[in-house]
């Protein structure tokens, strides 16, 4: 009987019900969004990285991020290939260059990755045929196709097999598009591309051969990462910080998401979400349970007690949870792709989200209907004469 109470409470006036969903479906809709872009850069912080082949990473001491690394002797390479367990190492050059739109003449900033020619650095098979086959000359270069429209692809949308052969400029030198690749550009620039280390030094001439960016270490099959970690830290002198692969890949993370704003907005805009989702169902809740005043004084006076008018309120809440979640989840799949589509933003939809999402509607629903159950408890009796 309690269950149908509720529900009929919800289906009487639906003008009110469909307020107060709409409400939840708001909160909830916002709540995905923000989380989704947060997600989008944790992803997005580590596109470039999740394709690189390495188990340990040598970086500067000085190393901000993937976009600003800084540099250091490239010796420390060959100092580290002689460590027991190392396989090979490899480098990657990394430098930010100012692209110039062939269409517009407007300059914009491109990531561009420097790499070397006698060792494969990346962990894609057919990317690394890419770079193998196609750049040859120090000229050219592969661009990646999610570079943003800005940057002048040649059908107006993005980078593809039409603007190979193209002659674009970077920091007013003349290079190739000899080719593509698909990664992704990350959050430091709108553009990337991937080119011989050599031809990086000729637009970039502060990027000398004997620095490099990164350091790329393999092991042996059966050599334990941390124990050549702490080998090379013993070995190399302390201009350098040498990381596991998963310490190097969380710590891109945690500077995008707890060093920067980026992090601190997102995770503001949910308990936003939820405070504008709490107070529309509050308002709507107490309005239903002041217009109902009279029936709930009738239900303690049949001697239902204040036990039984808490759990109709808290269920009525509850159902509005539900169906807000469900709608509020469908809505946000729609939006994802779209604003996938639309700004080359990885987002996506986890469990961990589509989890704290569920417990934060139910929060917030059960919240507003604890709030509201103090109004239908000053129901009385006597009221009714």
């Amino acid at each position: 009987m309690a269950t149908n109470l509720a529900w009929h409470n919800l289906v009487h006036n639906k003008v009110k019900s469909g307020v107060a969903i709409t409400g939840v479906v708001f909160a909830i809709v916002l709540m995905f969004m923000q989380l989704g872009f947060l997600e989008a850069v944790k992803a997005s912080a580590t596109l470039i990285y999740d394709e690189l082949d390495f188990e340990i990473c040598i970086r500067s001491k000085d190393y901000l991020n993937l976009a600003d690394p800084r540099t250091f002797p490239r010796q420390r390479l060959s100092q580290a290939a002689a460590v027991p367990g190392v396989k090979h190492a490899a480098f990657l050059s990394v430098g930010t260059g100012a692209w110039r739109n062939p269409e517009t003449g407007n300059r914009l900033a491109i990531l561009c990755l420097g790499v070397p020619e006698e060792v494969p650095i990346f962990r894609s098979a057919q990317l690394q045929s890419r770079v193998d086959e196609l750049l040859r000359r120090p000229d050219s270069l592969l661009i990646d196709t999610k570079t943003r429209r800005e940057y002048g692809p040649r059908d107006g949308r993005h980078f593809g097999p039409q603007d190979h052969g193209a002659s674009v400029e970077i920091n007013e030198t003349a290079v190739i598009i000899a080719g593509d690749y698909t990664c992704g550009t990350g959050l430091s620039c709108g553009g990337a591309a991937i080119m011989r280390q050599r031809g990086l030094q000729q637009i970039m001439p502060g990027l000398t051969r004997d620095q490099v960016s990164l350091g790329l270490i393999q092991l042996d099959p059966h050599a334990d990462a941390q124990l050549v970690v702490d080998q090379l830290r013993r070995v190399l002198s302390d201009d350098v910080d040498v990381l596991t692969r998963p310490d190097a890949v969380g710590g891109e993370v945690r500077f995008w998401v707890y060093d920067t704003n980026y992090g601190l907005i997102f995770q503001l805009g949910v308990v936003v979400s939820l405070i504008v989702g709490t107070a529309i169902v509050y308002q709507v809740l107490v309005s239903d349970v002041a217009s109902l005043l009279p029936e709930y004084a009738t239900l303690k006076a049949m001697g239902y007690h204040n036990r039984y008018l808490t759990g109709v309120i808290l269920q009525q809440s509850l159902a509005l949870a539900v169906i807000g979640f469900a709608w509020g989840w469908l809505l946000s799949h729609g939006l994802y792709a779209l604003t996938t589509a639309g700004t080359q933003i990885p987002i996506r939809m986890t469990w961990t989200n589509l989890t704290l999402v569920f417990g934060l509607s139910v929060a917030m629903c059960a919240g507003s209907g604890l709030g509201a159950v103090r109004k239908a408890l000053q129901a009385e009796p006597a009221d009714l004469f």
